[in-house]
């Protein structure tokens, strides 16, 4: 299946006849207008075929006009706008001559012509006057067509004309008034395409992108990949994110191998023993203040045994798209960032001594950075084993607490973000925690002064 990547914008593949200007399969309308105008432009260079730009006319309505600057600099925002918003009309349209293109709306409903949004075709000529900002017609040679039309020189050959559509500056409003008129030709470049527009269709090559956001439906492989007839005909612009090195774990379990599956759900998702319940849950069936309890090593109780009474009450919290994720130095696993301490995260070098909860709770001994010796975990705040390095233990905690302010080897301050798992105020200066060896020295030297 490899053979069928594109390995980068130089693969020789690329060039090849049925693939040069093949259509671009993508998830979203975003991906599709922007690779539709840089192919545009690509094509425009190698056919040397001159390419302009017609741009559409915005008419704004007296509410527009009431309500909005309607200068110059606000009608050239309105080109730049997502042509989704705007009625499917571009507001900068590139034309060349034998360029591919296909129709933004329905032009002929006619049984014999049937030019429905999405046919697709080349651009045979242009009626544009000198000084216009866009062409009067456009004439567009559709695939396969057999029909000709009076004093039409060949078959497939209609005339495509500006239309106008009122599209809202307000649209996402219960009940838009902001109307806008634009006036614009019904085409776009035909380079890329959505898996949603090509269902239906059958293309005789694709060039695939399967490196999809997570929330994109999971039948948009096969739609993209079902277009054409043979595997020969596509290619893949990049795999699947989970596609992306040896699947370790399949071939583990296809050797007979061990697979640790607790350690792989716990990457997947973190857990904590929830304190009334006494039963591990994911962090969504906790609140996002109790999970802060759980980042500082502390007890916290699930959404279900929180406040609240009824139906109403909710048991399980959407967590946020696009969490990011660490590498833990301990378990070797990458997890979400909300599987690490706070305060651990908040250092400067903790990426070298980054080590998720899981790990960190499997310590039994911690040392004491301040009398340096070495004592079960049970003699420490249970905050501590976040931060190993600058643990200190429930004694010397104690007598940092009782020393006069001038006198003290840690500070008060490093010691509570420590103790409430990391959060401080954003005016705070950056924390030192812990010991740090010139500051030791620096009130050694004063204590014994």
């Amino acid at each position: 299946a490899r053979r069928r990547v594109i390995v980068g914008p130089g693969d020789p593949r690329l060039g090849e006849e049925k693939f040069r200007w093949a259509a671009a399969i993508v998830a979203n309308n975003d991906a599709k207008y922007q690779i539709n105008k840089d192919r545009a432009e690509d094509y425009s260079r190698a056919a040397e075929s001159p390419l302009r730009w017609s741009v559409a006319l915005d008419a704004p309505s007296a509410e527009v006009l009431q309500t909005h600057e309607c200068d110059k600099a606000a009608r050239v925002r309105w080109l730049q706008y997502h042509d989704r918003d705007t009625e499917n009309l571009s507001g900068m349209l590139p034309l060349a001559v034998g360029m591919r293109v296909v129709l933004a709306d329905h032009l002929d409903c006619a049984e014999d012509k049937l030019l429905l949004r999405g046919s697709a075709g080349r651009i045979h000529s242009w009626v544009w006057k000198e000084n216009d900002l866009r062409p009067t017609c456009v004439y567009v040679k559709f695939d396969g067509a057999t029909w000709q039309l009076d004093g039409a020189p060949e078959p497939g050959l209609y005339p495509v004309y500006p239309a106008r559509k009122v599209w809202k500056l307000d649209a996402k409003r219960k009940k838009p008034v902001l109307k806008i008129a634009r006036t614009q030709l019904p085409l776009a470049p035909a380079y890329a395409i959505t898996a949603h527009g090509s269902q239906g269709k059958t293309l005789p090559a694709a060039l695939v992108d399967f490196n999809v956001d997570k929330r994109t439906d999971v039948t948009f492989g096969t739609v993209a990949a079902s277009r054409v007839r043979s595997r020969e005909a596509v290619r893949a612009l990049a795999l699947h994110p989970w596609r992306a090195g040896s699947p370790a774990l399949l071939l583990q379990q296809l050797r007979g191998e061990e697979v640790n599956w607790e350690a792989f759900r716990e990457a997947k998702a973190p857990s904590a023993a929830c304190e009334k319940r006494k039963e591990a849950k994911t962090l969504d069936y906790f609140s996002d203040r109790q999970w802060e309890r759980v980042r500082a090593n502390r007890s916290a109780i699930c959404l279900a045994c929180g406040p609240g009474k009824g139906e109403q009450k909710a048991l399980k919290r959407k967590l946020p798209s696009g969490l990011a994720r660490l590498d833990c130095r301990g378990c070797k696993f990458r997890k979400l960032e909300d599987a690490f301490p706070r305060a651990q995260l908040q250092q400067d070098d903790s990426e070298a001594k980054r080590r998720c909860l899981k790990c960190l709770k499997e310590v039994d001994i911690l040392e004491c950075s301040v009398c340096e010796s070495t004592k079960q975990i049970s003699e420490f705040n249970s905050a501590m084993a976040t931060m190993p390095w600058a643990a200190v233990c429930a004694d010397c905690a104690a007598d940092v607490r009782r020393q006069p302010k001038w006198g003290r080897l840690v500070h008060l301050p490093d010691l509570r973000l420590v103790l409430s798992g990391g959060r401080r105020c954003g005016a705070q200066r950056p924390p030192l925690v812990g010991p740090q060896p010139a500051l030791f020295e620096l009130r050694f030297a004063r204590l014994l002064g």
